[in-house]
């Protein structure tokens, strides 16, 4: 499984970043792999949005008309984007403050819905992350 986070606070990456591990196991993580104009390297499952305001927001529009079978989970402080999450049918929309089970939540309901979550092998030796 390969997720991709776009935050900006080290604190909050690395929480994402255990809560991914440990939920979805084998999984390969990035970080921000946006070149500003959001050209993306490829499709992900499951990308955790977790930028405030416009920038937020364009990146989940963004990602949603260019792969429309990835996953999204966006965090945000303001609510008032809730129209533009649900229409672009994105998987979970947090709210911040958050704990982190709501966040375990959300990543164990969406492991179901990703695209290549079939091809996943999770076993022992293979078990990897990708924290770049």
């Amino acid at each position: 499984m390969e997720a991709v986070i776009y935050e900006k606070n080290d604190e909050e990456y690395k929480m994402l970043c255990s809560i991914l591990e440990k939920e979805a196991e084998l999984i390969d993580i990035y970080r921000d792999p946006a070149d500003g104009f959001c050209h993306y390297e490829h499709e992900y499952d499951l990308v955790v949005v977790a930028l405030e305001g416009a920038k937020g927001m364009n990146v989940v529009e963004s990602l949603s008309e260019h792969y429309p079978d990835t996953q999204i989970i966006w965090i945000t402080s303001d609510e008032d984007f809730v129209s533009v999450a649900i229409r672009h049918h994105i998987h979970d929309f947090i709210v911040r403050p958050f704990t982190q089970e709501r966040i375990s939540r959300s990543v164990r309901e969406v492991i179901p819905k990703c695209p290549h979550r079939h091809e996943w092998r999770f076993t022992p030796e293979e078990r990897r992350s990708g924290f770049r």
